[in-house]
């Protein structure tokens, strides 16, 4: 399914009482379905309000929803990822961080297009794989990755529990236009 008009851009603090808006409409969303994956600690505002400073937070707008996704991509790998066994090492890597589709924007491709615009970001930072870890009790965003074409390499554990680590070699900008 294709998502239907979308547009990605960097967020701006202005944007953030709307960010934090579907911050909240996600994560009822989650505790509804049995996903007890975020929490008023994780995300929070301040970790919201320090990705728009660090310029690494996107946001996608689609008609009649001006923030209906948001995903975060840089180079920070937190520290538990040293103990996984990465397959693509020794290569300029971007990590996707906190990707949210608002749940009245779901089952309509957004969030396959935000990863797409996610490895291209990556790729314009000069990486060459990108990584992620996705909750284990999040069966939806587990399956996202995987259809996608990431591998799943091993698993860390965080406050809430498990995480699959995931991660996917990614075409040089000059011949991913050619694909």
């Amino acid at each position: 399914m294709r998502a239907p008009s979308v547009l990605v851009r960097r967020a701006h603090e202005d944007d953030l009482p709307r960010l934090l808006e579907l911050l909240r409409v996600c994560v009822t969303h989650m505790l509804s379905a049995g996903i007890d994956q975020w929490d008023d600690l994780y995300p929070s505002e301040e970790t919201l309000r320090a990705d728009v400073a660090a310029d690494t937070l996107y946001i996608a707008a689609m008609p009649g929803h001006p923030i209906a996704g948001a995903f975060v991509v840089d180079q920070r790998q937190e520290p538990e990822y040293a103990g996984v066994a990465w397959r693509l090492e020794g290569r300029d890597v971007g990590v996707v961080h906190r990707l949210m589709v608002d749940p009245r924007c779901q089952r309509r491709g957004l969030g396959r297009h935000l990863m797409a615009f996610a490895e291209l970001a990556a790729r314009r930072l000069g990486c060459a794989a990108i990584r992620l870890d996705a909750f284990t009790g999040n069966a939806p965003s587990l399956r996202l990755y995987q259809t996608l074409g990431y591998e799943d390499v091993g698993e860390v554990r965080f406050r809430k529990g498990l995480f699959r680590c995931f991660e996917k070699g990614l075409v040089p900008a000059a011949r991913a236009g050619r694909a």
